[in-house]
């Protein structure tokens, strides 16, 4: 019969755990042993790619640079496994154990001593239940500090297969969900379940869209979803790379360590403010103001201020060509500048060239409009005449009786009358001043600041945007120093796409003479080449590989400025808050790639849920977005494949703190169903009625006291500031309840690391152990979505949750429903 046992005392010394706990560090001892061994090896290949470089060749470079770039990897891959290598074993009814861990290691035969997690014989650890065991009698969870195991639970899941076999704890599982959390989010890879593992090994082609309430694992899910993927399509996802978007800096520096300790590091992680190179995000806009900053209507407006003369741009062009001063009022040059906007199909940026042309085209009809032509042959006879006068003095030729010859113009054959007239106007510094500042090479931020000017938006906002917001959203972007908010980021992203990059310097550079007018700062200003002495030569160029040039590419502090990278596999979190000019930004991100989408449309903060979602069905699809106004004359994309999931445990909140959550999301969204909640603690939310002039003291209290009954973090979460609530604090008002950045820094001061004082939206997508939740009803009533976002933090806790309120119906509510 099989001893199934509680870590009771035994008559052999000790408890049958202490024996167990004893039996499995030693064969943990061994794995580490053999990783130890590997990493030796690693080291060793390293130093052999520079041993093999003396040779001088370049082909021994290029052997150098591989070798050294796949040993390195290995190395960092076998030191992220060495704090908890091994995690799990499981038992067959065929007699076989398998050990599951981090990362696969093998003996110098090759015969297995740990299994990699996302290897396919490593299914059944995550998927064998008591219905269907799959071939797996026992599964065993080992928790480890380091090197060391400090603890193990054990699922019996067949029983009638048990013969002889020790089982210990009350399952892997829940004891798991006990446990305190961390600064940053621990993996649950040795805890995934059926329903989560499914999603994790979807297929690898097309959209998983997963959809699960607060708890539910969502987050972990997708997170290993993408070691998985790393991990079986290597050449194909670790190419191009890997993507994971979440809502703030706070969610992916909790998240950061998850990936890692999966066994991959290669994934970049981005908050939605940190998507663009040299923005980053550092505020969240009023509601109102972010609804107009996120529709899709700001596409429009966004072309129209592209299209717009920058601010400053000379309103005028005067040249003088044969006596002849020839000019172009605004009207005329803005005709000029919308026709280049027109038939330009690439960059703004890149455009200046043909706006110089078409404006020589302008000048050239106008000069022929006043007169031009004949005023400039009647000079040209009078020149002709006198030289004819000088020469037969000296007893010379005529002009007249000379061979006639090109002026040597630029005009390919044409007109040489016309090429002269090029040729002259080009040499103008006012032609070629004026081109600079009518044309500028422009940033995406210059652009957005000058819509800080209120005239020129309402000129960009056409019919696509309410009147009442003008004025609003020109106060957001004026001033240099304005901070910039999570919609602005995306907006700075539409204007970049317009813009496109400036002209490529030509490989073909050629000697400029000192006195060339077209060279500004020793770039040419119509090609944009670069302008070098005719002593140049070719430059030796750093050979890199696609991983490292991909790499640069994301990297904000080493001024190199590329191309924006384009990825094989986005995963993108919290997906229910994301605006439509977020989601055109991802879309140019991920054009071919495969997507992992993670939602609760129950969480969602954006109020137009229907113009979200066809922004994200066009970015899943792999359109491009729409620019300059043109219509698309090519047929869309077909629809690519698509997995849905939903997930429906809790696995997060006890069921004592998820009954208050679904009282507030009954009034939230009374058609929505609550995840159902697996685990009782037996602590009860505490909800406390207290003055509005003490909420800050009383907010205090409450987390010295949960100090004391949990280990782990705790979250004091407050009301949004003043400025990010768009002034609605002002309803239930007082200081009180303004909660600025000074308020928070004050609520936090001298108190553990392990406390975070943040506000309601800085908590999306992050757990703690004890919740400190202050003024629900500051909360629900900051925006239209308000009792949504509340929904969201009353779901943050998994021990103990702790509500401080002003309004005694609130306390009534959230107790009672």
């Amino acid at each position: 019969m099989s001893s199934q046992v509680n870590g009771r005392p035994t008559d052999h010394g000790g408890t049958v755990k202490d024996r167990e706990i004893a039996a499995e560090q030693r064969y943990v001892d061994t794995a580490y042993a053999r990783l130890e061994e590997m990493r030796a090896d690693a080291q060793a290949m390293i130093r052999e790619g520079y041993r093999q470089s003396l040779a001088g060749t370049k082909g021994s470079l290029v052997d150098r640079d591989a070798m050294v770039h796949q040993a390195a990897l290995r190395v960092q891959a076998l030191d992220i496994a060495d704090d908890g290598l091994v995690f799990g074993r499981l038992d067959l009814a065929s007699r076989e154990v398998r050990y599951i861990g981090r990362v696969g290691v093998r003996t110098s035969e090759h015969d297995s001593l740990v299994i990699d997690w996302r290897a396919p014989a490593a299914e059944d650890f995550y998927r064998a239940t008591p219905e269907d065991p799959r071939g797996v009698v026992r599964r065993r969870v080992l928790h480890s500090r380091g090197h060391t195991v400090v603890d193990l639970e054990d699922d019996l899941l067949d029983p009638e297969a048990s013969e002889g076999m020790t089982v210990v704890g009350d399952g892997a599982f829940l004891a798991s969900l006990a446990r305190a959390r961390e600064g940053a989010m621990r993996d649950i890879v040795a805890t995934i379940q059926r329903e989560q593992d499914e999603v994790i090994r979807a297929p690898a082609d097309g959209t998983v869209l997963v959809r699960g309430a607060p708890g539910t694992g969502k987050t972990a899910v997708a997170l290993h979803r993408v070691a998985y993927l790393l991990f079986r399509h290597r050449r194909r996802f670790g190419s191009r790379g890997v993507l994971v978007v979440g809502p703030n800096r706070r969610f992916t520096a909790y998240i950061e360590r998850v990936l890692p300790s999966l066994g991959e590091g290669s994934a970049t992680l981005r908050s939605l403010g940190d998507l663009v190179e040299g923005a980053a995000a550092t505020v969240h806009d009023p509601p109102a103001l972010a609804r107009a900053k996120g529709s899709e209507a700001m596409a429009a407006v966004l072309r129209r201020a592209v299209a717009d003369h920058a601010p400053g741009a000379p309103g005028e062009l005067r040249v003088v060509f044969k006596g002849v001063v020839v000019s172009l009022d605004r009207d005329r040059l803005d005709r000029i500048r919308n026709e280049v906007h027109r038939r330009s199909r690439g960059s703004v940026n890149a455009a200046r060239g043909r706006a110089a042309e078409m404006l020589l085209d302008a000048l050239w009809r106008r000069f022929g409009e006043v007169g031009g032509p004949e005023a400039a042959e009647a000079e040209e006879g009078a020149e002709a005449g006198l030289w004819n006068a000088i020469l037969a003095a000296d007893g010379l030729a005529s002009l007249d009786e000379e061979p006639a010859r090109g002026d040597g113009g630029g005009n390919g054959g044409g007109d040489p009358k016309r090429a002269q007239f090029d040729a002259r106007v080009r040499e103008q510094r006012a032609f070629t001043d004026f081109l600079v500042a009518w044309w500028p090479i422009r940033r995406p931020l210059d652009v957005l600041r000058s819509l800080g000017d209120p005239a020129r938006l309402r000129r960009a906002a056409g019919r696509d945007l309410d009147r009442a917001d003008v004025e609003p959203l020109a106060a957001s972007w004026s001033g240099g120093d304005a901070p910039l908010s999570y919609q602005d980021v995306a907006l700075l992203d539409e204007i970049d796409a317009l813009l496109g990059s400036p002209p490529r310097p030509s490989r073909r550079r050629k000697a400029p003479s000192e006195d060339d007018p077209f060279v500004v700062d020793g770039v040419n200003i119509l090609t944009g080449e670069e302008a070098v002495d005719e002593t140049w030569e070719p430059e030796m160029q750093e050979l890199t590989t696609s991983i490292e040039r991909l790499e640069r590419s994301r990297r904000v502090d080493d001024g190199v400025v590329e191309d924006r990278p384009e990825y094989a596999h986005l995963v993108v979190d919290e997906a229910q808050d994301l605006s439509p000019m977020q989601w055109r930004m991802l879309g140019r991100r991920g054009r071919q790639a495969s997507w992992t989408i993670v939602e609760d449309p129950a969480q969602s903060a954006w109020e137009d849920l229907a113009a979200a979602r066809r922004a994200m069905e066009a970015a899943l699809g792999g359109e491009r977005p729409a620019s300059r106004g043109r219509r698309r004359t090519r047929k869309p994309p077909p629809p690519r494949v698509r997995h849905e999931y939903e997930l429906t445990t809790n696995y997060r909140n006890s069921t004592e703190i998820a009954a208050v959550s679904a009282r507030v999301l009954a009034r939230a969204l009374p058609e929505a169903r609550p995840a159902r909640a697996v685990r009782t603690s037996g602590i009860e939310p505490v909800v406390r009625v207290v003055p509005e002039a003490d909420l800050g003291s009383a907010a205090r209290a409450a987390v010295e006291e949960v100090l004391g009954q949990v280990e782990g973090t705790i979250g004091l979460i407050v009301p949004l500031s003043l400025e990010e609530a768009g002034g609605q604090a002002a309803l239930f008002g007082g200081p009180a309840t303004a909660w600025d950045a000074a308020d928070r820094d004050r609520l936090g001061a001298g108190l553990p690391e392990r406390v975070q004082v943040l506000d309601v939206l800085e908590a999306k997508g992050l757990e703690f152990d004890a919740a400190v939740i202050v003024a629900p009803e500051t909360v629900a009533a900051q925006s239209p979505r308000g009792l949504r976002v509340l929904y969201v933090a009353v779901s943050r806790a998994t021990q103990h949750l702790t509500v401080l309120t002003t309004d005694p119906a609130w306390r009534t509510t959230l107790l009672t429903g």
